[in-house]
């Protein structure tokens, strides 16, 4: 923070997207004592490797992995929680250009989408690398039933602000509950801003672009935070979101960074000080 002191930003809703994430790959649920109290020795100690400056942090990943000497697919007897952390820097130094998806899929309904799991990863590779080869930055996921409703950007929530109304894919069971995503909305319903949480089409995207409406689109998450999305390709077209200094989006993001400084008033206390 910005006084010195050392913060670790919503732990408890960490944890609640954790457990969850635990339950839907059967695996044991950590006590909510023991994950604070891991995170809390961990950053102690590691307090030295904190960095200076708006745009850095200690990366916490907290983490379980079956541990079990068996070969054979079945839900493990053993697994091992630890936790990381690392000093984590601006993920993206520039605004994206991103294809819209509509082949491969990262998750479907029913399966574990709304999971932080190694196999959602694994899952956004190929088609990711396909993207980067043809100079693209990132993808946006679209669902796997119509290949029309946006829901993710690379590992990231996603969302547009157009003609001042933040519009987001709801938590159906196929994206991940972010936690920068909770908060951003948060922030923008507490500043009076217009906000939907509801299935956005890339039809509805592209049109509003075409029209030249003013449309703003960003990827949410932890390690991001904030990450402007400058164009957005579909079908070979082509087209330019609105990323001005006076973009709402970083209007958004400052309030979020303030607020992790401790420059805000905290009145949820999402600021966990050590």
């Amino acid at each position: 923070m910005e006084d010195g002191r050392i913060s670790i930003f919503r732990p408890e809703k960490h944890y609640t997207r954790f457990v969850k994430s635990l339950d839907r790959m059967c695996m044991p649920v950590v006590p909510k004592d023991l994950f604070m109290e891991a995170l809390h020795q961990l950053v102690q100690l590691d307090a030295a490797w904190v960095p200076e400056g708006a745009d850095a942090s200690l990366y916490i990943r907290p983490f379980m992995i079956a541990s079990e000497e068996r070969l054979g697919v079945k839900v493990a007897d053993e697994y091992l929680f630890m936790v990381v952390a690392s000093p984590a820097y601006q993920y993206y130094t520039q605004p994206l250009r991103v294809k819209i998806e509509t082949g491969y899929v990262r998750a479907a309904e029913g399966g574990t989408g709304a999971a932080k799991c190694g196999g959602n990863y694994g899952a956004a590779f190929y088609p990711t690398q396909l993207a980067k080869n043809a100079g693209f930055d990132q993808v946006i996921w679209t669902d796997a039933r119509q290949h029309e409703f946006i829901e993710e950007s690379g590992t990231m929530n996603l969302m547009f602000i157009i003609d001042d109304v933040l519009l987001t894919p709801p938590l159906s069971g196929t994206i991940l509950d972010g936690v920068t995503r909770d908060s951003l909305l948060t922030l923008a319903r507490e500043a009076g801003m217009k906000v939907e949480e509801r299935p956005v089409s890339y039809h509805e995207i592209t049109k509003a672009l075409i029209d030249g409406r003013k449309l703003e689109a960003f990827g949410a998450g932890t390690a991001a935070v904030v990450a402007p999305i400058a164009s957005i390709t579909v079908d070979g077209q082509t087209y330019d979101c609105y990323i001005g200094k006076d973009a709402l989006m970083y209007q958004l993001q400052q309030s979020l960074l303030d607020l992790r400084k401790g420059t805000r008033p905290d009145p949820n206390n999402w600021n966990y000080i050590l």
